[in-house]
């Protein structure tokens, strides 16, 4: 076998390289989750806070359905000295994510997570029909998050133009995981683990339990760690396997965490992981 073949399915494992069924979801998926009621709790936590502004940035269409993707910007009346993007909701089996972001908005918008000199930015669910239809996959049966190097997506097409051109200094993305027994941080080419260690200390000082057991051939969890290096993101680009993360790392921010709690947990804890990591990283 070919040595680029080897590091391609080397790498696929190392960084979670599900890409889907590749064809339509045919027989129609039962609908889980009310979209309407999401979208307008956004809009009404948007419009009562004037530091907060909520645009749409595109559409997803599929037959019998039609979804606007947001993005949510909060910006201090102090002048900002650092932005900061939040995705949630690539993968629609992992609710957490898309819970946390508008938990994040009601925080901003109330007044209980406000910030002096930070412009946060938000968006809030990148899978819309997968949400809906509690799938991992978009209608297409394709991974929206490994589709930021081919953009065939319609998701990720959207996505890749909102932050094309965007510097930010901090993006976390936040995910879960069917099989995991714990919580567990990726980052990406950062030269300490000092953060990212603080951070699931924290967690673990909560109660909650941190990841021992992701092992994917060349990277795996060192105490709820995965240290993705930078060739592996290049060469993840190459082989068109590119997720979100990944991408934001290559193109618009050197502080990139992916965060990623067990979905054994309740909702509730899940989502209070999340408001934890983010609260600590964005400090």
């Amino acid at each position: 076998m070919k040595l680029h073949v080897v590091l391609t399915a080397a790498l696929c494992l190392a960084i979670s390289c599900a890409s889907g069924h590749n064809s339509d979801f045919d027989s129609k998926l039962p609908v889980v989750r009310d979209l309407a009621g999401y979208n307008a709790k956004l809009h009404i936590l948007t419009e009562s806070n004037d530091s907060l502004q909520m645009e749409s940035i595109g559409a997803v269409e599929y037959p019998g359905f039609r979804a606007d993707l947001y993005a949510v910007r909060y910006t201090p009346k102090e002048i900002p000295e650092r932005t900061i993007l939040i995705t949630g909701g690539v993968h629609g089996n992992e609710p957490a994510g898309a819970g946390f972001t508008l938990n994040l908005i009601q925080a901003l918008s109330d007044g209980t997570a406000a910030f002096k000199n930070v412009r946060v930015e938000i968006i809030p669910m990148i899978n819309p029909w997968g949400w809906v239809h509690d799938s991992r996959y978009n209608y297409r049966g394709m991974d929206i998050n490994r589709d930021f190097a081919s953009f065939k997506t319609q998701e990720a097409k959207i996505i890749g133009g909102y932050v094309k051109g965007r510097a930010y200094d901090m993006a976390i993305d936040h995910h879960e995981d069917p099989d995991a027994s714990g919580v567990y941080l990726y980052q990406y080419g950062r030269q300490d683990t000092m953060t990212a260690r603080n951070v699931l200390t924290a967690v673990r000082d909560l109660g909650f339990p941190i990841e021992q057991d992701v092992n994917m051939i060349i990277l795996k969890t060192e105490d709820g760690l995965i240290d993705a290096p930078m060739w592996g993101l290049r060469y993840m680009r190459l082989t068109k396997q590119l997720s979100i993360s990944n991408y934001l790392r290559l193109e618009n921010s050197t502080d990139v965490y992916t965060v990623e709690t067990p979905v054994k947990l309740p909702i509730k804890d899940r989502v209070e992981i999340h408001e934890l990591v983010f609260g600590m990283l964005s400090e």
